[in-house]
């Protein structure tokens, strides 16, 4: 199976654009993680937090507890199988796949309603070319669409 078919989800999403597919980023998550734990930088930032008769206080080590529940946030965003091998957002529950797949269908862009699914709207709202992505794959094939997709989130 090429790249291009296994990397397609349902949804007309192309994986490798998605954050949550970006391996460096939970791989160098997971490390800091370790290594502030190493070096119970939570005791550290406690102190850095207080004034001292060397320091004074420095506020925004008070939310360092916020600073690791983001971190520990982000590691539990990543997507570790692509949607095809039944991973992607929400993993089996995924709503969008379970109804191609219960159509027999590859995917959106081979129904007749998928310019007004409701499935679709939460994420036209954070993938604006979603409809796009979904009108080339119909028109290119599920084989050669990805290289004239568009900016895959909202804000590039």
């Amino acid at each position: 199976m090429s790249d291009d078919k296994r990397l397609t989800a349902y949804c007309g999403l192309y994986c490798r654009d998605c954050i949550p597919s970006k391996k460096e980023l939970f791989s160098t998550a997971a490390r800091l993680e370790d290594l502030l734990e190493d070096l119970h930088f939570d005791k550290y930032a406690q102190v850095k937090a207080e004034q001292s008769y060397w320091s004074k206080a420095n506020e925004t080590f008070k939310k360092y507890q916020d600073f690791t529940q983001v971190l520990q946030a982000i590691r539990e965003l990543e997507c570790k199988v692509n949607c095809r091998e039944g991973g992607g957002w929400k993993g089996a529950h995924c709503d969008v796949r379970n109804c191609a797949l219960s159509k027999d269908l590859k995917g959106c862009w081979d129904c007749a309603d998928y310019k007004t699914c409701q499935l679709l709207e939460p994420l036209k709202k954070f993938h604006p070319n979603l409809e796009n992505n979904l009108a080339l794959i119909k028109s290119e094939g599920i084989e050669n669409w990805s290289g004239k997709r568009k900016g895959h989130y909202r804000w590039l």
